[in-house]
């Protein structure tokens, strides 16, 4: 059966994307150009198909080393194959060979994927398959590290298995008569990034995409592809919020904010909470609680690792390098020019 590598349209994408299980925020259209047009690259959304049969579709954004004739064809959160089939290995295997054909031999780039998170049975047929496939695991992207909580379950399940103390200050947090709020607003969002702001202030924390740039990807999005805003007011002041992304079988812990109010009322607790509310109803099968890192925000790592999750290294990210001079060309020019770190979002 014939295997093709096409460019499909907008319509097409918000169409077929959400088909797939592991659609997720990093594969929406919006998203995707607005990281190209800040690191002035571009955006090809792409499908690769089996005779009439999509297997998979993927956003590769392609930044250009200055001077040379290569640069870097990048795909985060993708490609796009889960269906919970047995054939979701054959499927991915076509299409990294689709993309290696395309980007590394004909157009001589390096062809880089952060693909999409899964359980340890999944990240293992994915580490296979892109070794099989000749790809090697980058050494100058560290991979991303997280906690997956199991949403297929009953929420009385769930809330057995936090922590005794997470039990505890999510029943006090409850007792509270602060409401929590939850929306896809842009203006809710807006609202959020001050705090977030203040919050990142006092921790002295910095990150690439903050809540601005997605305040911009916001307005683009139609309903069904936005993220949702929690927001929580004590005497009309904004003490906590939560933004998460709801899409396909993965729900995503973006951002979380909080003042001194929150954390001493445990607020902190129940607008976290609200976020797996959400994902439960959504129907969501796991919760990425938005990366952990131990060593350096011991903190954040002890509050998310009480709710339960399982820790999950993603495999990669993979690399394949085009042969030759133009190997040496993309990497010596990706460490001249800089944007190897901005350019994993």
């Amino acid at each position: 059966m014939p295997v093709t590598l096409k460019p499909i349209d907008r319509d097409a994408w918000q169409q077929l994307a959400p088909l797939f299980k592991d659609y997720n925020y990093r594969q929406l259209w919006d998203f995707g150009i607005a990281c190209a047009n800040r690191l002035d690259a571009v955006s090809e959304h792409m499908a690769v198909y089996e005779g009439a049969e999509i297997a998979g579709m993927m956003d590769v954004r392609i930044k250009l080393v200055p001077f040379f004739k290569t640069g870097i064809a990048y795909i985060t959160g993708g490609p796009l194959i889960r269906r919970g089939r047995e054939d979701d290995r054959d499927r991915l295997r076509t299409c990294l060979n689709a993309l290696v054909n395309q980007y590394v031999h004909t157009k001589g780039l390096l062809l880089r994927i952060k693909p999409t998170i899964g359980m340890e049975s999944w990240n293992s047929m994915i580490h296979d398959t892109f070794r099989d496939c000749g790809f090697s695991i980058s050494k100058t992207i560290k991979p991303y590290r997280t906690l997956l909580l199991d949403m297929d379950r009953s929420l009385d399940d769930i809330r057995k298995n936090l922590s005794q103390k997470w039990r505890n200050n999510l029943k006090r947090s409850e007792a509270g008569t602060q409401p929590i709020e939850s929306d896809c607003s842009v203006e809710s969002l807006v609202r959020f990034s001050g705090l977030y702001d203040t919050f990142r202030e006092n921790k002295q924390f910095d990150v690439e995409l903050d809540p601005k740039f997605y305040i911009e990807v916001q307005r683009m999005l139609s309903e069904s592809e936005r993220m949702v805003v929690a927001l929580c007011e004590h005497d009309g002041v904004l003490i906590s919020g939560h933004v998460s992304s709801l899409l396909g079988d993965t729900a995503v812990n973006l951002f979380r904010a909080n003042t001194k109010a929150a954390l001493s009322s445990r607020v902190s607790y129940r607008i976290q909470w609200n976020g797996v509310l959400r994902a439960h109803e959504q129907g969501c099968q796991w919760y990425d609680l938005g990366g952990i890192d131990p060593d350096n925000n011991p903190g954040v790592y002890s509050f998310k690792k009480g709710m339960g999750g399982e820790d999950i290294t993603v495999p990669g990210p993979f690399e394949y390098y085009p042969d030759g001079f133009k190997r040496i060309l993309v990497t010596s020019g990706e460490k001249a020019f800089k944007f190897a770190k901005r350019f994993q979002a």
